[in-house]
């Protein structure tokens, strides 16, 4: 063998070296579903931080729909007396 086919050769096994060492990429992980109410997920967002945004936020969350069912519940009381 002469020169230019050692390099050649060279060449292509070290070609065929790198692509075999090259990872497999990480499969990107879709999003968590939201949690809770709309107006809670900036709350829930401080668990980054290392407040227990969560513990907060659903004890938020259970506040506003309580108030919302006792809106509703007054909102059907009102159309019941007209």
């Amino acid at each position: 063998m002469n020169g230019f086919h050692r390099l050649l050769l060279s060449a292509a096994f070290l070609a065929a070296l790198s692509a075999c060492d090259r990872p497999e990429p990480e499969p990107t992980r879709a999003p968590p579903a939201p949690q809770g109410r709309e107006e809670t997920r900036g709350i829930r967002n401080t668990e980054a931080v290392g407040y227990s945004g969560n513990v907060i936020a659903d004890k938020v969350d259970s506040v506003l729909d309580t108030s919302d069912q006792r809106t509703n519940q007054l909102d059907k009381a009102l159309d019941q007396q007209q």
